[in-house]
């Protein structure tokens, strides 16, 4: 057992260790050795099991997800992360929906759901005769909600808020955080639809619906403050119509196209207003909801999917939850001199595999879940998810570039044994114990799927899925590798998160410099980080970090995980801060064409903090803010409107205050100074 480094027994101390009764912490031994005495309780060789579970946790070859941690051997203790709650539309179902949250949140899990069952803003409620409130106003209480609930009393919950492309509302949902004030508690992410990326790709108008009818009333653009038109300079549509841009257009070409009929929007105007948000807010992120179902192995008796937990690997139904736990597989790599795949130790990885589910479905059963709506569920569909982490250091330890085509090659063969051996000991465990109760409605479509993947197809499982790829980003840290499928963000860093701030060296580019580093002593990480950053340039060429990787490169990782991953994958395709938004666009098509369930891009810069921070960066942030006057923008009214926007820049306000009229800019005032046509 390698000895744990500095950073990794602070982030164990301060995040998941219990304080003992002598008043000291656990150290981590003490907490694989609490984990396996509570999961193998339920084994009738408990003795064996514990054996096997305490090893690979001790040894930090696999690690169960946050909520495990923590509350592991607590007498209640929420054991899960993934959960995805209902929202149906009602006052009752809106505030239920809101509490449910907040009792998740304080067991230590994050929420995912989908806000589509909610009706538009403005649409009349025949019971009070007052109008609705729409899906973003409701966001809002959960958002506020979560502010005052510290997840698990260990960090503050986590959403991700959903919004297919179909409803009347999307305008507002994909411009609802670019402020970058609003919903600071939600990842939000829209549903597209293959009809969709259709109208896209042939340039057609679309059609919203609301409960399945098509939506027959104008629809609201917050960025014009009024009914929703597309936008041409000349003949050339202007992709994100953020108002201020028009000051730099020629308002004599300025073209305003209404929708054929009330309830349309023209595709490619509102995918570029999604790729556009992306690039310049990280937000929002894509799920590709067809290929998500034409995936789901419980369709026939629970339905369709709409929605994800908050980091987007676990797609689920209603009142389901997943707990996850991930394998470090730059463990199992051999220094024999030898090259892939003679340098990996698979008969290990295949034994991790095994203990590693095991532990996950007993994870299920000693469970202790806050609603009895999710535990009725969970039991009957018993989801688990084992991942990987510490992809990108095996790349490095076998001298390959990650996002390079041998990378490709590696991650395939790795992840497509991951998934066959992880049903094969799900399946074992369903010949002791039995499968879960919603195997017999679904039977056809389980034969199908373990054909494709090369078992028996008479195969019984004991869980509904068992793979997926999670984040990691913390339990990364307590392994010492790299997070999930994700590339290393630098060879030396400064990390910032609610621990406080850490230096980072990575190990394996301090070997390739050849200097001394022992990661157990902060000063030696120290002058390994300086010597690092200095002499980055002399590293060998497959030493490449996330800024090096084309948005490209990102996608066909992600895109050759999917193939073997049951459930999803959490990646953030990073881009440098030159990427234009025809790369993001490039980006979210190839994720599409590729077979991918969902793609998030974050650009370097583009958010006013980062967690990992490599060079001292500024940002400028911009704010935009209206009179207050109700106006339908610009529009082929004669009559004036007006506009007032205020630019902070380095303390220091710009006022711009704009009239028009017939879509064309009239006067122009700016601190004062006026210029009329």
């Amino acid at each position: 057992m390698n000895a744990i480094g500095w950073n990794a027994q602070q982030v164990i101390k301060k995040r998941y260790a219990w304080q003992k009764i002598d008043g000291n912490f656990e150290t981590w031994e003490d907490i694989a050795y609490r984990l396996a005495k509570t999961v193998s309780s339920i084994e009738n060789n408990q003795a064996f099991w514990f054996k096997c579970f305490k090893q690979i946790i001790a040894n930090r070859q696999f690690i169960p997800n946050t909520p495990c941690i923590v509350n592991a051997g607590k007498p209640d203790g929420q054991l899960s992360a993934c959960f995805v709650l209902p929202v149906e539309d009602s006052i009752n179902s809106i505030m239920e929906h809101a509490k449910y949250c907040a009792i998740i949140h304080k067991s230590g899990g994050g929420t995912g759901m989908s806000y589509e069952k909610l009706r538009p803003a403005g649409t009349e409620i025949s019971s009070t005769r007052g109008t609705a409130s729409g899906p973003v106003s409701f966001m809002q209480i959960v958002n506020t909600v979560t502010d005052v609930v510290k997840q698990g009393g260990v960090r503050r919950g986590a959403n991700m808020g959903i919004l297919s492309i179909n409803h009347p509302d999307i305008l507002r949902f994909i411009h609802a955080k670019n402020d970058q004030t609003s919903l600071t508690n939600f990842n939000i992410s829209v549903t597209v639809t293959d009809d969709f990326m259709q109208a896209v790709e042939k340039g057609e108008w679309f059609q919203l619906k609301f409960n399945g009818k098509d939506w027959d009333k104008p629809i609201y653009d917050p960025v014009v403050d009024g009914e929703y038109r597309v936008f041409y300079d000349g003949y050339k549509l202007i992709p994100f119509a953020d108002r201020i841009s028009y000051l730099n257009t020629d308002s004599s070409n300025l073209r305003v196209v209404t929708p054929p009929k009330p309830g349309m929007i023209y595709a490619p105007d509102i995918w570029n207003r999604i790729i556009a948000s992306a690039h310049k807010y990280a937000e929002p992120g894509i799920i590709f909801i067809d290929e998500v179902n034409r995936k789901n192995l419980l369709l026939n008796s629970m339905g369709k999917i709409i929605a994800c937990n908050p980091c987007g690997e676990q797609y689920l139904h209603s009142y389901n939850a997943c707990n996850l736990g991930s394998i470090d597989v730059a463990k199992f790599y051999l220094d024999n001199g030898k090259r892939w795949p003679d340098c990996f130790d698979w008969e290990n990885f295949r034994n991790v595999i095994k203990y590693s589910v095991r532990f996950l479905d007993n994870v299920v059963d000693i469970n202790h879940f806050p609603i009895p709506q999710i535990a009725e569920t969970v039991q009957k569909t018993r989801p688990i998810g084992l991942g990987v982490m510490g992809i990108a250091d095996l790349f490095l330890h076998t001298k390959v570039a990650y996002g390079s085509d041998e990378s490709l090659k590696i991650l395939d063969s790795l992840l497509s044994f991951l998934r066959k051996e992880a049903w094969l000991a799900s399946i074992e465990i369903a010949s002791e114990k039995g499968p879960f109760s919603e195997f017999c409605n679904n039977t056809d479509n389980y034969s199908e799927f373990f054909k494709e993947i090369g078992l028996n197809t008479n195969s019984i499982p004991r869980n509904y899925q068992v793979t997926t790829i999670a984040p990691t980003g913390t339990i990364s840290l307590i392994a010492e590798t790299s997070s999930g499928v994700e590339p290393n963000f630098s060879w030396a860093y400064l990390r910032k998160d609610t621990l406080g701030e850490r230096m980072y060296a990575h190990p394996i580019a301090a070997k390739a410099l050849g200097i001394d580093l022992d990661p157990t002593d902060p000063d030696s990480l120290k002058q390994a980080a300086k010597y690092i950053q200095e002499n980055e340039h002399k590293l060998p060429d497959y030493f490449v970090s996330a800024h090096q990787i084309t948005p490209l490169e990102h996608v066909e990782i992600l895109a050759t995980a999917q193939k073997h991953i049951d459930n999803s994958i959490s990646k953030t395709c990073n881009g440098p801060s030159n990427h234009t938004v025809d790369d993001v666009d490039k980006l979210y098509k190839l994720a599409k064409s590729k077979g991918c369930k969902c793609v998030s891009y974050y650009r370097d810069g583009s958010r006013d903090s980062q967690v990992l921070v490599k060079p001292q960066k500024t940002t400028k942030k911009i704010e935009i803010k209206s009179n207050g006057h109700k106006t339908n923008g610009l529009s082929q009214n004669a009559n004036l409107k007006y506009y007032q926007y205020t630019y902070k820049f380095k303390e220091k306000e710009l006022k711009i205050k704009i009239a028009t009229s017939n879509a064309k800019i009239v006067k122009l005032e700016i601190d004062g100074y006026s210029n009329k046509e």
